[in-house]
Formats: structure tokens, C-alpha cells, sequence
């Protein structure tokens, strides 16, 4: 019942929020579950929006269906789409994508002429080739989408509505990223008073020290990011989109430190297949990159709302 808890009940959800969802989000983020939750959660919202095909968002809400949000390209994140649609078709390639592999519909980023929009595929449909990525952490299930004919349905036109999604899919993912954060921080400071080195515990040394004061620093301003972009969108503020990019940027620094003072801390120990930190290090990348990297939320969050108002 995951999947439905932040679905809207037209589109056959529980109706919860987004915010009923991110608590769920961070918790996945500490032990590296990897599900597309935020993937099928965004694409529902989209549909429930654009009223069409609720039938597919109520079997994302149940689990039947899996979705994956294919918006990149190169990192650009579908600012400048490269597929086309046309005649009721798609055609154009797609960067890796997050479950792509597994998916049963994707949420495509397109142009229809000179406008950008949303388009949705049943990936089984025919016209899709998938070609499956390996990637750092191959639990992500990362693979290409190649469409050429494939069928398509508009669901939300419009750079606002694309670049509203995608900075949605931003704030749920900063959570998942805050959740890993926090696990790093944790078990830094575990290891470091269980760990003796000259007969003391190696938190007593200032190096260690400074590592995880640092990384509480880095987490607290991610943290406090996320808040302020989830609570901008539950209360449908105008400021969403720039405090999104705000939770992409913090949330993604704080994690991608962390990761890498968490294997630092734990020394030899923390570059084995053994321990954990290794697994926090694989997803802090991989989050960093699904959605665009930071260098187009950079620009986006200086440049969104000129590109709004010229669109």
C-alpha cells in the first residue's frame, strides 16, 4: 500500500500528501531500499492533473504497475527535449532512466512542435527499445529507452507543468537523499567511539571530530531545504519550483559528503563489500544524477522563473 499513499483518490490513492509520504521516503533512504516510489508517485500525480488514464495510476497506486520518469537527456533533465511527438507517436532516445529496466510505463518528456510536455507509454506497446545500463549501483535498474513509433498520450503540456513534475520528483527524492545522510551520520559517529586507535576511540581525535560535525552541518541545511520545498507544495505556494531546486542542491551536497566522510571515518573497513558504506556511497551518485545534475538545477534555480515567463 506504499505507492498509494500520496496518490490522489480519483487516481485510485489513499489521498495522504506528499507529506504522509516523506517520513516513508527518508526511512528508505537509510537502509538504500530501492523502489520506485517517487517514479510512480509523480507520474500519478501528472495523470490525476491531466485526467487521463486513471485506470494506469490506480495500478500504480495498487503495485501492479511500475513507472519510471524518463525526463533527461545528457543531465538536462528535458529542458531541451530531444524526443519528439508526433502523429500520436514518440520518437527520440532517452538518457538512462531510474527502473527503466523493469518499468511498465514511462513518463516521457517531449515536444510537440516548438511545446514541451508530458507524455505517457505503455513500454510494452512496441515501438521502445530498452537497452539496460551497468551502472554504480545497479540496483537502480537503469536502462536507455530508444522510441521510434512508439504511442503515446499527453498527460500536462507546457513548460510550467514539465518543470512542476520534475521539481516534485526533486523534493522526493531530497528526502530519500536526507534518509542516507542521516544513516551515514549515525554510523560515522558509532564506529568512531567503538573504534580504539593509541588506546582511545578515534572520535576523540579533532579530524574525526571536524568530519562528523560537518556532516550534521551539511544534513541540517539539506534538511531544512526539503521542509521548506514540500511545505511550498502542499500549500501551493509560487515559490515551489526555486525551493525545489533548493532541496536538489542541499539535500544532493549533503549526501554525496556524507557518503564519502562515512567511508573516511570507518578507514579500511569502509571500502570493503562487507560494510555499509559502500552501499550509501553507490545511491548518493546515483541520486545526484537521475534527475538532472546539479549544474541544471543550478541554472534553473537562477534562471526558472525567466524561463516561466518567456515560455
Amino acid at each position: 500500500g506504499w505507492p498509494a499513499i500520496a496518490i490522489a483518490e480519483e487516481g485510485g490513492g489513499l489521498g495522504l500528501g506528499f507529506g504522509a509520504l516523506a517520513p516513508l521516503l527518508q526511512e528508505m533512504g537509510q537502509r538504500t531500499v530501492s523502489l520506485p516510489l517517487t517514479q510512480g508517485c509523480v507520474t500519478a500525480a501528472a495523470l490525476v492533473e491531466g485526467g487521463v488514464a486513471l485506470d494506469v495510476a490506480g495500478q500504480l497506486a495498487s503495485g501492479e504497475a511500475i513507472a519510471t520518469l524518463a525526463l533527461a537527456e545528457g543531465g538536462d533533465c528535458g529542458l531541451s527535449p530531444a524526443v519528439a511527438f508526433s502523429g500520436g507517436v514518440l520518437k527520440g532516445a532517452k538518457s538512462p532512466a531510474a527502473f527503466a529496466a523493469v518499468a511498465t510505463h514511462a513518463l516521457v518528456s517531449a515536444v510537440d512542435g516548438e511545446v514541451p510536455g508530458l507524455y505517457l507509454v505503455d513500454l510494452a506497446a512496441g515501438g521502445v527499445e530498452r537497452a539496460v545500463v551497468p551502472a554504480i549501483d545497479n540496483a537502480r535498474a537503469l536502462a536507455t529507452l530508444h522510441f521510434d513509433g512508439a504511442p503515446a498520450t499527453l498527460v500536462v503540456g507546457g513548460w510550467d507543468r514539465l518543470l512542476h513534475h520534475a521539481a516534485l520528483a526533486a523534493t522526493l527524492t531530497a528526502y530519500e537523499q536526507i534518509g542516507g545522510t542521516e544513516r551515514c551520520l549515525h554510523i560515522s559517529v558509532d564506529y568512531a567511539q567503538e573504534r580504539k586507535v593509541f588506546g582511545q576511540p578515534i572520535g576523540a581525535f579533532q579530524a574525526i571530530k571536524h568530519k562528523l560535525a560537518d556532516m550534521y552541518q551539511e544534513l541540517e541545511i539539506g534538511r531544512g531545504c526539503a521542509i521548506d520545498a514540500l511545505e511550498s507544495l502542499e500549500r501551493g505556494g509560487d515559490d515551489f519550483l526555486m525551493l525545489a531546486c533548493t532541496a536538489r542542491l542541499g539535500a544532493g551536497i549533503a549526501y554525496d559528503f556524507a557518503a564519502r566522510e562515512c567511508i573516511q571515518t570507518h578507514g579500511g573497513i569502509g571500502v570493503t563489500w562487507e560494510a555499509e558504506p559502500q552501499h550509501h556511497y553507490r545511491r548518493a551518485r546515483s541520486l545526484a544524477l537521475e534527475i538532472g545534475g546539479a549544474p541544471f538545477w543550478r541554472d534553473l534555480l537562477v534562471d526558472g522563473q525567466q524561463i516561466l515567463e518567456t515560455a
